[in-house]
């Protein structure tokens, strides 16, 4: 909102809107982003054979690109913290039309995978900056809006992520879905230069210092939540299959994927509407419903309808998180707020790989049904540390 003065001499307040068409764009960044990162999961059968590897080894795909994004968001932020933010996104993009490309020709195993790292990279550049770029566009008052109007690339990368590349895997093979997805971010390379606003980067007087961010009171508990939910959403999501097989669900899995993601969407909405007035409530509930949900799938892992609300509940909580940890960091940063991103960035990536590893070695040791008490603890802990650490710094 802006004041200003008529002629007559009397006080004119102008509303300033939302940059929705800027907003569209980011999105779709972030849906370019997201599905560059989990496309393969949806064709891991036909990269396997097409590159002439095992399964387990082709998996790597994805893990390749979580690397390249967990060790770029520090050094990359380090470095273009300074730098216009269009340019830099454009770099980014240009980086994931060239490296979806590369993966559509290339037949060389090892030489894939570190173009899948390179990918990561790119990838890890593009999310730390991404929800500082949306709130600099914001209006005053609608900064956390921004940031889920921007996020829901997110969400829709994750609802159509896996049935998407399947689809486009059985039409046009999996050389011809990484050829989409290039052309797509050359298309959005394209629209972004062309009409996206620019935004600056951090003010000179403004240096990048981790050690600085961290002891601002909230970051660090931030950092701590965004981890301990992630991890938890991770060590259940990667072996969402096994968890269906006691309820008899395994041959719905996609059906319930969707359901999943169709309550992602509504957790999403239900944000961008209220995150900037109960960004706290908001936080703090969708922690407590998680934890419900995995208590739900610990006490009633072999009867389906339990199972299905507990997805439902799940999803719900999914969906804006992403937005409301992004604007919390925001919140307790100040203009410290791409370092912070930087270490949240890296934070996710984080959980998103020890969470699937420290799945993997529970269910060595023990039941599928250790993994909702597993998610349960996590969440705890970050509850309490939001209650404790991040709560009070937000109003």
């Amino acid at each position: 909102m802006s004041v200003l003065s008529n002629e007559q001499g009397h006080t004119v307040v102008v509303e300033q809107r939302m940059p929705v068409h800027a907003m569209l764009l980011l999105a779709m960044a972030a849906f370019v982003t997201l599905l560059t990162e989990i496309m393969p999961a949806g064709l891991l059968s036909s990269i396997s054979s097409g590159l002439r590897v095992p399964q387990a080894v082709g998996g790597q795909f994805i893990t390749a690109f979580a690397l390249g994004a967990l060790s770029a968001a520090l050094p990359s932020t380090a470095f273009t913290h300074r730098m216009a933010r269009k340019k830099l996104l454009l770099t980014g993009l240009t980086g994931f039309a060239l490296v979806n490309f590369g993966n559509a020709f290339v037949s060389s195993f090892p030489l894939s995978l570190c173009i899948r790292f390179i990918a990561g990279c790119c990838g890890g550049l593009i999310w730390a900056m991404f929800a500082g770029y949306a709130t600099r566009l914001a209006p005053d008052g609608q900064k956390g809006r921004s940031i889920a109007l921007a996020g829901s690339g997110v969400t829709l990368a994750l609802v159509l992520g896996a049935p998407l590349s399947a689809f486009l895997g059985h039409i046009i093979g999996w050389r011809g879905a990484f050829t989409a997805l290039g052309g797509l971010s050359f298309i959005l390379i394209v629209w972004s230069a062309l009409v996206l606003p620019d935004a600056p980067g951090s003010q000179s007087e403004v240096s990048f210092s981790i050690v600085r961010t961290v002891r601002l009171p909230g970051v660090l508990a931030n950092l701590a939540v965004i981890f301990s939910f992630v991890a938890a959403h991770s060590l259940l999501y990667v072996y969402i299959e096994p968890l269906l097989g006691p309820s008899g669900l395994g041959g719905w899995i996609d059906a319930l994927l969707l359901l999943f993601g169709a309550a992602s969407v509504v957790g999403l909405f239900v944000t961008g509407v209220l995150i900037d007035r109960h960004m706290a409530s908001l936080t703090s509930a969708s922690i407590v419903l998680f934890a419900c949900a995995s208590l739900i799938l610990g006490l009633a892992l072999a009867h389906p309808l339990p199972v299905c609300l507990a997805i439902v509940l799940w999803g719900l909580t999914t969906g804006g998180f992403a937005a409301l940890s992004q604007n919390a960091m925001a919140h307790v940063s100040g203009t410290s707020l791409d370092a912070a991103q930087a270490m949240a960035t890296t934070a996710w990536n984080l959980a998103v790989s020890l969470g699937g590893l420290l799945g993997g070695i529970a269910l060595t040791h023990a039941t599928i049904g250790i993994l909702p008490l597993m998610a349960i603890t996590l969440l705890l802990v970050g509850l309490v540390t939001f209650v404790r650490g991040l709560r009070p710094l937000l109003g």
